[in-house]
């Protein structure tokens, strides 16, 4: 459950576009995946207080609660570094957008895209099937 948390994680900076209803010309000035959330730095920084906090209140699994929270915001952010925009991988260190640039970024067509849809498809089928076996 962690896990699928931490993948939705990064797609709380999406609601300015949302209310917005479309995207800028230009993808770089989108608030859409260029925040922190977006970054494998946050996921990283986030690990091992989100083990303290959870350790402080008692849970025994708590390492792997974090551990399943941070990989799936980690790979939230890398598989969306294969759009066209790319991500700040590597952000507050740089500024710059990483990525293998494949997929459309347009946010309204990234939603009805088939190759996303494929993918991030899959990749949920096959977080559902981890968590249940």
């Amino acid at each position: 459950m962690a896990l699928l948390i931490g993948s939705g994680f990064p797609n709380f900076d999406v609601f300015p576009t949302l209310l917005r209803k479309k995207t800028p010309k230009n993808p770089i000035n989108e608030t859409h995946a260029s925040t922190i959330l977006h970054t494998i730095f946050l996921y990283l920084i986030i690990l091992p207080f989100l083990y303290l906090g959870l350790s402080a209140i008692g849970w025994s699994n708590s390492w792997n609660i974090a551990i399943s929270f941070s990989l799936g915001g980690i790979i939230h952010v890398l598989t969306e570094s294969f759009d066209e925009k790319g991500r700040r991988l590597l952000y507050p260190l740089s500024k710059k957008f990483y990525g293998i640039r494949v997929l459309p970024y347009d946010f309204w067509t990234y939603l009805t895209d088939k190759k996303v849809l494929a993918l991030e498809g899959g990749l949920f089928i096959a977080a559902v099937l981890l968590l249940i076996f």
